[in-house]
């Protein structure tokens, strides 16, 4: 083989490497590209983890913060609501006993009318027992009373006519008199009355 074919043979394997050192050059390059891509992207993804890793560990203690702030709120509420509470419960303690101290007076007043004590003593009996009869005390003053005033009218009417039998007027209206005659009666004598008390 003479020199010149050789160097034909070496510039043909050559040219076959080269072929094929592009053809498996960039099938080399490819995946090598595709892992300096990938590097950047996972240099992107870490930063891009450790921006939100920061922007959670913020949230997070923003909203504990947020929950502290509330919770402390509502037991100061609670604590407020409480002292309110009590505030109202003393207030409407205090107003009934006022209502209570001012009932006792009038009840006093009422019961000492209608049943005074004499000697200074009750008898031994309690406000609240001495109420219970002031109804009892009412009716049978009013009756008294009642009974005083018409001795007084008779008595007058027997000074002016001394001899008028008043035993039938115990028995009441007269049956010759008829309710219409009595209510007009009754009208007329209503400013003697008013004179005679």
């Amino acid at each position: 083989m003479d020199q010149e074919q050789q160097v034909q043979e070496v510039t043909n394997l050559r040219g076959e490497l080269e072929k094929q050192r592009a053809k498996h050059g960039k099938a080399v390059d490819l995946p090598q590209k595709k892992v300096e891509d990938l590097a950047k992207e996972k240099i992107s993804l870490v930063e891009k983890n450790k921006f939100l890793q920061e922007k959670n560990k913020k949230m997070t203690k923003d909203h504990k913060d947020e929950v502290e702030r509330l919770s402390k709120m509502r037991a100061d509420a609670d604590v407020q609501l409480v002292r309110s509470m009590q505030q109202i419960k003393d207030l409407a303690a205090e107003r009934d006993l006022q209502e209570l101290a001012d009932l006792k007076t009038a009840v006093q007043a009422v019961v000492d009318m209608v049943d005074p004590i004499e000697g200074g003593e009750a008898g031994g009996k309690s406000l609240v027992e001495r109420l219970r009869e002031a109804p009892q005390k009412i009716t049978g003053f009013l009756s008294e009373t009642s009974r005083q005033y018409a001795a007084h009218v008779l008595g007058l009417v027997t000074s002016y006519w001394p001899g008028a039998n008043s035993t039938p007027l115990g028995d009441g209206l007269s049956a010759k008199c008829s309710d219409e005659k009595f209510a007009k009666y009754l009208d007329e004598a209503k400013p003697v009355a008013d004179k005679i008390v």
